[in-house]
This record gives C-alpha cells, sequence and structure tokens, in this order.
C-alpha cells in the first residue's frame, strides 16, 4: 500500500514539475523600452529569441551572443521592427569588445551616448554579457546619465556659483535631485583628459545643491568628483566690472601688461632665446612607442606614462592602457612597484587592481613600523608617500606619519635629502601635501633653499635629469619656473638649449634620450606627477584571487560602461545562477522519498 502511494506521490510530483517548467520555458520574456527624449521609440514584452544570434559589426564581420543577452533581445526586436535600427555596431580589436555605437530612431541617428538600465540598475557590464533569466524590465534611452545645471554659465570673482547636481529620471524623461556626491570646479585641461586639476570642491546638500565663492578669473570646467568629472559644464569667471573711474598711473584694479621700459627691478625678456617645442617632444615620444604600446623596458614605459599623462594623444594612451591590462610586472625592488604604480594612476587605471595585480599591497606589505623597504635609504619611503597620499591615505594613517617622520629625519642640515638636487625635489613633492605643521614647513623651505643655492647659471641642476625632478618640488609648491632665474636664465631656459632637431632631449644614447624626455615632458608642461596621477579610494588590502580569463568572451560596450574599456576595471565574478525556490522546494520533498 505504502509502495502504491509513493508511486502515485512521485508521478503526481513530475506532472507537476513538467507543468512548471512548461510554464517557464513559456515565460522567458522581458519588458523592453527604447527613449529617444520625449520619444518612446518602442515599448513592448519580447520573447527570448530561440538560438545563439549572430551580429555583423559595422565592418560585416559577425560576433556571436548569447540569445538570452540584452543585446539579443535588441538585436531580435530590430529584425521585426521598423521604428528603430542598430545603425553602428563597432568592434574594438584591442579589447575584444563591441560598442554599441548608433541607433536610428523616429528622430534620426543618435550616436555615442546610448544608455542601459535593468530593474533600475545601471549594470557595469556589457549588453552581451549581461544575460537575463525572464521578467525583467529593460530600459534604454539616449543622453548622459547624470549632469550638473549651473546658475550661471558666466561670473566675476564677487559672485557666488550655485551648482545642482542631477540625474536623469528615464521613466518619465525628467532630471530629477543628486545627493551624496562631491562637485568640483576644475582647469580645462585639453591635454589631460584622465586627471583635471580641481581648484575647488564642494559636497552638495540635501537639494543637491553646492555652493561656491571667490572663484579666480579663468575658463573652468565643472562637474562631479564620482564621475570622473565626465561630463563636465563649462563656466567663465571674469574680474567684476570697475566701480568707478580709474587712472593709468594706480589704483586697485590689475594692469593687462607690464612696461618693461618704466617697470623696476623687471628685465625685458630676451629676443633671442629658444623656446622649448613641446609638440616636438611629444611627436619624438610617440616615434618611440612600440607595436605592442611599451616604450621598451619598464624603466621607459613607465615615465612615458607619466609624460603621455601629461598630453593628449588618445590612442596611443589606449595602446599602453592595453599594454598594461595585459602584460605582467615582476621585480625585487619596491621603488619598481611604486613607479609602476605612479604610472598606471596617471592614466587612470586602479593601483589596487590592474591586470589581477595589487601595487599597493605590495608597497604596504614592506612597511616595517617606520619605514618602507630599505632602513637604509629613504627614496623608496619618500616615493610610497607620492603613491599612497593619492590612493587614499592621508596624515591620519599611522604609516603616513611614521613615513613623515622618517622623512623628516633623513634631511640634511643644508636642506637636502642624500645631497642630491633629485631627491630634494622629490621630498618636497612627497611632502608638500601635508605642509600644515610647522616642522614640515620649516623642511620644505630648507629644500627651497637648498634648489636655490644650486641652481646653475644656465638655469639648470647640472642636467635634465637633476632639473626635471627640481623642477617637480619648484611645482608642488605652486612656484613658477619661469620665475627661477640664475643670470637670467630659467630652467626652460636651459631645456630650450638642450632639444635637439627631433624634438628628445639630446643625448647620442637613444635609451637615455628617451629617459631624459619623458622626465622633462610633465614639468615643461606646468604639471607634477601629483598633478598626474589620478586620486583612488583607500582599500582594504586582501589577497589577490586570480580569475580565469576566456579570450572568447566578447563585451558590448554602452556609453555608460565604455569607461571600463579606456580605464579597465577589476574582473567580472563568475557567478553561479542560484537555484529556484521552486526547483529547491522539490529537491528537499523528493530527498524525503
Amino acid at each position: 500500500m505504502n509502495r502504491k502511494i509513493n508511486s502515485f506521490l512521485k508521478l503526481l510530483l513530475i506532472a507537476i514539475l513538467v507543468f512548471f517548467v512548461k510554464q517557464n520555458t513559456f515565460a522567458a520574456e522581458v519588458n523592453l523600452t527604447i527613449r529617444d527624449a520625449d520619444s518612446i521609440v518602442f515599448s513592448g514584452t519580447i520573447t527570448f529569441p530561440s538560438s545563439t544570434s549572430s551580429l555583423n559589426d559595422s565592418n560585416g564581420t559577425p560576433h556571436e551572443v548569447n540569445p538570452s543577452s540584452v543585446l539579443a533581445i535588441l538585436a531580435s526586436v530590430d529584425e521585426t521592427n521598423t521604428d528603430f535600427s542598430i545603425s553602428n555596431l563597432q568592434y574594438f580589436d584591442s579589447f575584444n569588445s563591441l560598442y554599441l555605437k548608433c541607433i536610428t530612431d523616429i528622430n534620426g541617428e543618435k550616436c555615442d551616448d546610448w544608455q542601459y538600465v535593468i530593474n533600475d540598475t545601471y549594470p557595469g557590464i556589457g549588453m552581451d554579457q549581461n544575460i537575463l533569466s525572464g521578467g525583467e524590465n529593460i530600459y534604454v534611452y539616449f543622453g548622459p546619465q547624470n549632469r550638473v545645471q549651473l546658475s550661471s554659465n558666466s561670473v566675476n570673482t564677487n559672485e557666488n556659483l550655485i551648482v545642482t547636481a542631477e540625474k536623469y529620471d528615464y521613466q518619465n524623461n525628467t532630471w530629477v535631485k543628486r545627493t551624496e556626491v562631491t562637485v568640483g570646479i576644475t582647469t580645462p585641461d585639453p591635454n589631460n583628459p584622465f586627471s583635471p586639476i580641481e581648484i575647488k570642491t564642494s559636497p552638495v546638500d540635501e537639494e543637491g545643491k553646492a555652493n561656491f565663492s571667490s572663484i579666480p578669473t579663468g575658463s573652468y570646467n565643472i562637474g562631479i568628483k564620482e564621475d570622473y568629472y565626465f561630463p563636465t559644464t563649462p563656466l567663465e569667471v571674469i574680474n567684476p566690472p570697475s566701480s568707478g573711474s580709474g587712472s593709468s598711473s594706480g589704483g586697485t584694479g590689475a594692469s593687462c601688461c607690464v612696461n618693461y621700459s618704466t617697470a623696476q627691478n623687471i628685465s625685458a625678456p630676451a629676443v633671442n632665446k629658444k623656446i622649448f617645442d613641446i609638440e616636438k617632444a611629444f611627436k619624438f615620444l610617440l616615434s618611440q612607442q612600440k607595436e605592442n604600446g611599451s616604450f621598451g623596458e619598464d624603466l621607459y614605459t613607465d615615465w612615458a606614462a607619466l609624460a603621455l599623462a601629461s598630453g593628449n594623444y588618445q590612442n596611443q594612451t589606449i595602446k599602453l592602457i592595453k599594454y598594461y591590462n595585459e602584460a605582467k610586472f615582476e621585480s625585487s625592488l619596491l621603488t619598481d612597484y611604486e613607479r609602476r604604480a605612479m604610472s598606471l594612476m596617471a592614466l587612470g587605471l586602479n593601483p589596487y587592481n590592474t591586470n589581477n595585480q595589487n601595487y599597493i599591497e605590495k608597497i604596504i606589505t614592506s612597511f616595517d613600523g617606520k619605514q618602507f623597504g630599505n632602513i637604509n635609504e629613504d627614496n623608496d619611503d619618500i616615493f610610497a608617500l607620492i603613491v599612497l597620499q593619492n590612493a587614499g591615505y592621508t596624515k591620519e594613517d599611522i604609516l603616513i606619519k611614521n613615513t613623515i617622520a622618517f622623512i623628516l629625519g633623513r634631511q640634511k642640515t643644508n636642506g637636502s635629502w642624500d645631497e642630491s638636487v633629485d631627491m630634494t625635489g622629490a621630498s618636497i613633492e612627497a611632502l608638500s601635501v601635508f605642509n600644515e605643521t610647522e616642522e614640515i614647513k620649516n623642511a620644505l623651505d630648507k629644500a627651497k633653499n637648498y634648489l636655490k643655492e644650486n641652481q646653475k647659471e644656465d638655469g639648470s641642476w647640472g642636467n635634465s635629469f637633476s632639473t626635471s625632478w627640481a623642477l617637480e618640488g619648484i611645482l608642488a609648491i605652486n612656484e613658477k619656473p619661469e620665475e627661477w632665474k640664475k643670470s637670467n636664465n630659467t630652467p626652460f631656459d636651459y631645456f630650450a638649449t638642450i632639444q635637439d632637431e627631433d624634438g628628445g632631449i639630446k643625448n647620442e644614447n637613444l635609451q637615455n634620450k628617451i629617459w631624459e624626455t619623458v622626465y622633462a615632458i610633465p614639468v615643461l608642461s606646468n604639471k607634477n606627477w601629483n598633478q598626474l596621477m589620478q586620486k583612488f579610494e583607500k582599500q582594504e588590502i586582501k589577497p589577490m584571487v586570480k580569475v580565469a580569463k576566456k579570450n572568447s568572451n566578447k563585451k558590448i560596450l554602452t556609453a555608460n560602461v565604455i569607461n571600463a574599456a579606456s580605464i579597465p576595471s577589476t574582473e567580472n565574478k563568475v557567478e553561479i545562477p542560484r537555484k529556484s525556490w521552486l526547483v529547491r522546494f522539490f529537491e528537499n520533498i523528493w530527498s524525503a522519498f
């Protein structure tokens, strides 16, 4: 009798299970809405394609995508609907990725700003990698995800500027306030798209607003720090209007120029002096880039990354980023890891995890409680401080406090570090961020005097290497290199005299020529290392877990994840889909038999 009951129950459960499986099979649908401003291009429920989709890129090359992916859903609607079409799908071999560039709809062809959202969440992966299970609500829309609104695009130095942070409500085609972000005023920097220089920053209030006052005159870009200042809105700051009649001989207004014939203690500029050609220097540097994106040995490649970060050469920068994202780096020297971390951060790459390597961990684990690396040296401590202050560490961290104390203790009575112009310049840059105490201010003053006393008659510090590093320190304390004169020669004048016809710094040895040139380019662009390096949040140091890569994976990139291609992030975790409650319910019942 019991056997018959058990058999009957099993058959009943099988019938129920088959019924639910069929229901789930037919329920493999998603809700898709495509919006272009106030136009709903498409809205409907879509059934998953029955087989693997093959899509052609703009060159006609086919690429297979998972039929349950967002891209396959979008493509299946494109095939049967005349309201829109995917008009440009690009494949980037360097990233093994596809990019949804353009969709043509009732408003015409729209390109380069398509976003997609699933269940009110912006995915961090491409459309072909986002595998759906059914029942999701998908929104595809054209335009930015976030923006800032200014009270005025032009203010004077006496006026306040109110900036409102907003996010797009794609369901209602409206903009709403955005909170818990920081607004930044940055200098327009077309030569360095990855790391604009912050002039002022302010967190927004509960209404999404930030208030700025006393902004210096100039042209700026306003954006959100958490968005890496993309996109931005321009701002022009001018002098306030004159309050009364002025006098040609005096007054409080600033004059536009200097009359060298009457000004005291100001020498007229030398007419016949050479001027360093920074564009030619970049041209020389770019000519030395290898096919794999590097500049040869790690030493030259890393310093070249900092030089590239001070320019605007996107294709060459992307090649170098690709190289860093694929090349493994091993060294027995701590300073090599510090240099590599600086180069990665200058390109916007995460030093905590680039190509599954944690460079910050390499630095942190060398700390003995007082200093980094070799107790008899200070260069490893100086560069550790430069890296960590840009990796989220502050003066409140004990290792920063102790490292500052160690570096200060290594300063010579003449103001130098190691009797070296190079290390004195680097030390000034490392300490300049922490110049809030009298001890550090005095150390920086002594170091500045040491550089003053050792400047040569030609404006240099003996050679291009030392001159470049001296300028790193000078720029770090916000002084102008052109005001550092010796016999009316500035450091810039010196560099102009040693520039070769091909744009590089004169040297018969090509490797040394590259080396000298990549040192010089950033400072001749008036940028120091700290200004070039992007800031990263402090992360807990954990053991790295290697994730195997599958070369066959292709990523569809839309506007909201395209930066992940130019600035690679960490590996995507491979997750095993969780069993549904129904399957787990039947497994538990079945186990009872």
